[in-house]
Parts: C-alpha cells; structure tokens; sequence
C-alpha cells in the first residue's frame, strides 16, 4: 500500500520574541537596519530575498564586529531555514545563537533560541532531542516569565505528541498555549492553535470538521499575504483530497500548491507534495509519471536528511515496482526503507519524550515548594505550626518516594516488556525480509526453469521437424532416385562404376535414414534404450578411428526408465561424443551408465588432448547444463590439456 507523508506541517510558529530583546541591547547601524527590515517585509512573501538580506546583515555585523547584530542574524537564518523546510541550517544558526548569547552572559532571548533549536531537531525526526530544547525554552521562559515563549513551546510539544498520535496530550497542551495566547491577546497565537487543531482532526480523519478550520486560518492569512501558511494549509486540504480518493481534484491543488512552494524555496515541503503527487499518479495508471515524481522527492529528502521521509518514498517506491513486476528494483528500495526506518527508531522516543516533559512538570513543583519554604520566616508562636508541617512533609515526602519508588519498577518492568517486543517486532521484521527474498528468488527460479523447458521443447519440436523432413524429404528422393537407378542399370549390372554409384547411393539412404532417428529416435519403451544408444555410438564410430566401449548396468531397469528422462540422457551423451568427435583427437573413449537406487550415473572418458576449465564454455555444455538444471542433475568435469577428460553427470531418479 502506497503511503502519503503526514504530519509535517503541524507547526507554524513566530517566534521571533529574540529579535526586539537584541535591538533594545545594542543599536544597530543604520544599514543593518535596512537590512533587518528588508528581512522582516520578505520573511513570508520573498524568502530568498529574505535569505540575501540576513546574510548581507551577518556578514556586516562580523566586519564592524557586533556581537549581538551576529547573533540576531544568525537567529533570522535559523527562523529563515525553519520556514523554508532547511532544517540543518536551522539547527546550526540556532546553536551559533546560543554560543553568543551565552558568551555575553545574556538569558534574555535564549528561550526563543532553545525554541527554535528544538523545532529543527523535530522536523529531522530526532524527537528526544527536539523535546530537550522545548524543555530548555519553557524553562528560561518561566524564570523569565516570558509569556509569548511559554506559549509557543506548548504549542511546539503539542506537535510533537500529534507525530506519535498521541493525541490527547497533543490537546492538552494545546488548550495550555491557547489559553496564554488569549491572555496576552496573541490573535496570531489562537490562530496557530486552531491549525493545529484543525491537523489533529485531519489525522483523526474527520476531514469536514478539518476543513472548516482550515479555511477560517486561510481567509485571515490570505490577507495578510502570509504565502507561507498559505502553502502549508492548501497542503493539508490537498492530502485530505487524497485521503478520500479524489485523485484527480488533488493533483490539480497540489500543482497549484507546488508551484507556490517553489517560488518560496521550500524544499522539505516540495518533497512533500512531489511525494503525494507521485501517489495521485499511481492511483490514476500514470506509473511512469509516479517513479520520477518519486525520485524527485527522494532526491530533496536525501539531500536534507530528513529520514521520517525517505523510509516512505522507499516504501511508495517499492510497491510500486512490485506492480510493476520489477522484483529486483522492489526489493532493492525495500531494503532501503528497512534500513532508515531501523535507524529513526533506534531510540525509544515515545516513552522518552513523555517523560521528558513529566520530569519538567515535577521538578517546577518542586522548585515552588523550595521557594514556598525558603520564603517562610515565621516568629516564635508558629514554630509549633511549622513543626507540625514539616511533620506532615516529611510524611508526604515518603510517601512520594514509595510511590516514586512503586512508579520506577513499574517503568522498568514496562520498559522490559517494551524492549522485549521491540526484540520480537525486530525479529518478525527480519523473517519477513527473509521469506519476501525467497519468494523472488523462488520466483526467479520458477521463471528461468520455465525458459528452459519451453527452449527444450522448441529444440525437440525442431529435431522432430527436422527428421520429418529429412525422412520424407530427402529420405524418399534419394529411395525414388536409387530405383530408377536400379533400373537404369539392369542391362550394364555388370560394369563396376555402376556398383560404386549403387553402392554410394544406398549408403546415402541409410545415413539419411540413421540421421533422422538420430534427429528424433522413437520411443525407447518400444525399441530399447540401451540397444538404440549402442547403435547410435556405431555409426558415428564407423568412419573413424575412434573406438567407444559401453557399460550399461542393469541394463534392464535402467530401459525402464521413463522417456522424457531417457530423451535427455540420450542428448546428453550424443553432445558429449559429439564434442569427444570435434574436438578431442582422442583414440579411445568409454560410456558407462548405471542406475542407483536413487540415481543414475553417467560417465563418459577419453584419452584426448583435454581441455582448460577457464576457458570460455561453448553452445554444447551449455545445452548440457541446461537439461541438466531442468531435471536437478549434478555435472562434474575432470580435465587437463594433455591428459584427456573424464566428465561425470548424476542425476536424481525421484
């Protein structure tokens, strides 16, 4: 089954809080500011202008040295990189940004950085630490108390719970940041809470219920001009299409859409939708159009490393091949999308991500006891008081450490557990590859032995053919041409020019009549194996001086062996003597056949020149190999140049 590639476009956050906190430090010159400004009006309509302006505002920054001018640019890049579906860039910019600011002693804007930093490791699938520098940022907003930042990394974690489907703590940590978007009046806040919502319900498939909240974020975004929510939105509302099979109506959104992704440069998200446009493909017949809309997208995934991505075209690639009947091409993608799926979830990420921000929650409570007891100064008279609550924290805090104690074992016996089916899905993963590679290979075998066996049949179709013209052809001229001879000559008998032309004639007959038995022997059950080979072995000893000795034994049970084997033992040992023949300059040679109770030897010598191994295999062995394959014979050749040839074939009877 092809697969679509979701929940990419779950996060679209402003989080540029960084950005005022760094001009209020230090005043920019006027041309950085012309730049800045340039970057800001461009962010969302003309990124790569954008791009040009903050790398002009980095470059300058170094020049004149401005340490916080470098480390706003930097942060722009990063933002820059993230919207444009450059996640790399964005995790190096993020992290220069950190460097400075902590390098100048400077927390204010470090949330915004561990935010943005956070949605980079994300978006490259590395959830652990995505959800460490969401941690990081809500935890330097609150000291803080940075309100906008504290809103948008529960935004941010929210995503990150709808990409493991995990969609009840995706809403609650929705309902956090929309409540703090409501209290600092954030209306572009709420309207990114209700995207988000609006991607929870798509993934749940209530595509109407989506919709609607889609086209409530679009009309606000189309007038602000916003090109890129614009994009990320029509991608939602095209995979929807998709998802219901209007195959032709989402391929002419996801043009449109493709073509604005274009015109911003967002890579990521071109992979994206040239992914969905290769399902549309498939699903209309267009496979052709499928595989390059395919490798296209497959190009950019490599390119940005983005692994959550490629493991699906693999997949989408794959399948498609098998429709297509190219085994070996299917195979080959199938492996690949095995080995990316194996390294993305190397880690136990869904456990780790929840109890990231558990562990969080925790120690912010505890934090505030702390702070509660530390800020207790109480007189003489509620010292009792205070006694009596230290009693009654002291029990809790027993309690809790039983409880912690009870919930640790609990996790590690589950993490056992989990472990251990991750051991057996592993396991089961591998069996699967391994019997999908013996089908093919089974698959490929079948296929060839059936070539074999139709080119087997079509050879002896041929000989038959052949005999049937020689002997009725050639055969009856020559038997008309030798009476009328014979009349011819009836009154001169006695002249010896006229015996040898008789004599001459005859013999022609009984070769053309030896040729076509040859060509097409009758049935052995009638005739005798063993009798029709020794008779085949005289002719074609009879003008020359090789002499063949045979061994047949038992005789008897080996002519008793079905035709079709027989037919192929006989052309088996006729290519053989005709190669001892052409090519061996032998004197002596020996046929020898025996039946075993679960075999049947044969074993033919000579005392010619031999031949070299390595050397290049004619037409002949390879007719042998074949019949060979055919009926699971085993062949073994034993010579050298000069020391004649020694071939032995067996061949199973069951």
């Amino acid at each position: 089954m092809l697969r679509t590639l979701k929940l990419h476009f779950l996060t679209v956050l402003f989080c540029l809080g960084v950005t005022e906190v760094l001009f209020a430090q230090e005043a920019p010159t006027p041309k950085i500011d012309s730049l800045a400004n340039s970057y800001q009006q461009n962010l969302n309509t003309h990124p790569v202008v954008a791009k040009k302006a903050a790398l002009e505002w980095l470059s300058l920054a170094k020049k004149k040295q401005l340490i916080k001018q470098q480390a706003q640019a930097h942060y722009s890049l990063g933002y820059l990189g993230n919207i444009s579906g450059d996640y790399q860039t964005t995790v190096s910019h993020s992290k220069q940004t950190i460097t400075l600011l902590k390098q100048l002693n400077f927390e204010n804007g470090l949330a915004a950085c561990y935010n943005l930093l956070a949605l980079g490791y994300k978006n490259l699938g590395d959830y652990p630490k995505a959800m460490d520098g969401f941690i990081t940022c809500l935890s330097y907003a609150k000291s803080q108390d940075d309100k906008q930042q504290e809103a948008n990394a529960y935004q941010n974690i929210a995503t990150l719970y709808v990409l493991q489907k995990q969609y009840a703590k995706a809403l609650e940590n929705l309902d956090r940041a929309a409540n703090l978007y409501r209290e600092l009046k954030d209306d572009d806040g709420v309207l990114t809470t209700l995207f988000n919502f609006a991607n929870i319900l798509k993934e749940q498939a209530k595509f109407d219920e989506a919709r609607k909240h889609y086209e409530t974020v679009l009309n606000y975004r189309k007038r602000e001009g916003n090109k890129a929510v614009i994009a990320y939105i029509n991608i939602n509302l095209s995979q929807m299409l998709l998802e219901e099979m209007k195959y032709k109506e989402a391929t002419v959104a996801l043009k449109k859409t493709l073509q604005l992704l274009q015109e911003l440069q967002f890579n990521s998200d071109i992979a994206i939708v040239l992914n969905d446009l290769g399902l549309c493909a498939s699903k209309l017949g267009n496979p052709k159009e499928a595989i390059a809309y395919f490798q296209q997208a497959l190009a950019i995934g490599e390119e940005q490393s983005l692994l959550r991505y490629n493991s699906e075209i693999y997949k989408n690639l794959s399948q498609l091949y098998e429709d297509l009947g190219d085994y070996k091409q299917a195979l080959n993608f199938y492996d690949k999308g095995v080995m990316v799926t194996a390294d993305q979830n190397s880690l136990d990420k869904e456990k780790y991500v929840a109890k990231l921000q558990e562990r969080y929650e925790t120690q912010l409570k505890e934090t505030r006891i702390k702070l509660l007891e530390k800020e207790q100064k109480l007189s003489e008279a509620e010292l009792q008081k205070t006694a009596l609550t230290l009693k009654r924290q002291r029990f809790v805090r027993n309690a809790f450490i039983a409880g912690f104690i009870l919930v640790l074992i609990t996790m590690i016996l589950l993490r056992f557990f989990y472990l251990q089916r991750l051991r057996v899905q592993k396991e089961l993963s591998t069996q699967q590859e391994e019997n999908a590679r013996q089908r093919i290979n089974q698959m490929i075998k079948d296929h060839k032995l059936s070539v074999i066996e139709r080119y087997q049949e079509g050879q002896e179709e041929e000989r038959s053919r052949l005999a049937r013209d020689i002997h009725d052809g050639i055969g009856s001229d020559l038997a008309g041409i030798k009476i009328a001879f014979e009349h011819y000559i009836e009154g001169n008998s006695e002249k010896p020019q006229a015996k040898r032309l008789l004599e001459a004639i005859s013999n022609a007959c009984i070769d053309i009549r030896g040729l076509s038995h040859q060509l097409h022997p009758l049935p052995f059950s009638k005739i005798g194996f063993s009798s029709f080979l020794n008779d085949f072995i005289d002719q074609v000893t009879q003008k020359t001086e090789l002499k063949i000795q045979t061994f047949f034994f038992p005789e008897e049970e080996i002519d008793s062996q079905p035709d079709e084997l027989l037919a192929d033992v006989y052309r088996i040992v006729q290519e053989l003597i005709n190669n001892i023949l052409k090519h061996a300059e032998a004197t002596r040679a020996e046929v020898q056949l025996t039946k075993h109770e679960d075999h049947l030897n044969i074993v033919i010598n000579d005392n010619g020149k031999g031949f070299q191994k390595t050397k290049k295999q004619g037409i002949g062995l390879r007719n042998i190999r074949e019949r060979l394959q055919k009926v699971q014979g085993v062949l073994d050749i034993d010579s050298g140049s000069g020391s004649g040839t020694s071939i032995t074939i067996d061949i199973p009877l069951n």
